[in-house]
């Protein structure tokens, strides 16, 4: 819980989130472990491209689906071209910590077939409780998008 006076920004490392371990009583807070992961995530990015111009600022929501919809809204947008619109309000994928892959409905099957091909193990997911805001300025233009998935929409854009 750092406050940064140049960019207005409060950082937080999100290692409290590992005192649930802490016995009551005990004295300070068992250090992490190999292969811990904390109960949530937090990914506030700021990408820029100084050749095109163009900037992305994106975070999310939603504990331990916080990485991989952010990450997903990345690829679907710089890598593969989409809309922000759309690179928000796409389906994910989700590793979860017994290493099997979690699908939001409606996620493409034909990647769902692909890896399973190659021995990934599904596993099934009452609720995506994901959501991504972003921001995306491409020269004079700016994009801003707010996830669906909580009736999310953007100000001001």
């Amino acid at each position: 819980m750092v406050y940064s006076p140049r960019t207005g920004i409060l950082l937080n490392n999100e290692l409290l989130d590992l005192c649930w371990r802490r016995r009551p009583g005990a004295q300070g807070t068992p250090p992490p472990v190999p292969g811990e992961r904390p109960p949530s995530s937090m990914v506030p990015s700021i990408l820029v491209n100084t050749a095109q111009g163009s900037k992305l600022v994106i975070g999310g929501a939603g504990g331990e689906l916080i990485i991989s919809a952010v990450v997903q809204v990345i690829v679907n947008k710089l890598w593969l071209g989409l809309d922000l619109g759309a690179a928000v309000a796409a389906p994910i994928l989700h590793v979860n910590d017994k290493g099997q892959v979690e699908f939001e409905p409606h996620f493409p099957e034909e990647v769902k077939r692909g890896l399973e091909r190659r021995g990934q193990k599904q596993a099934w997911r009452l609720f995506f409780l994901n959501v991504v805001q972003a921001v995306f300025q491409d020269g004079a233009c700016v994009q801003a998008a707010s996830d669906p998935r909580k009736q999310g929409e953007a100000a001001g854009y």
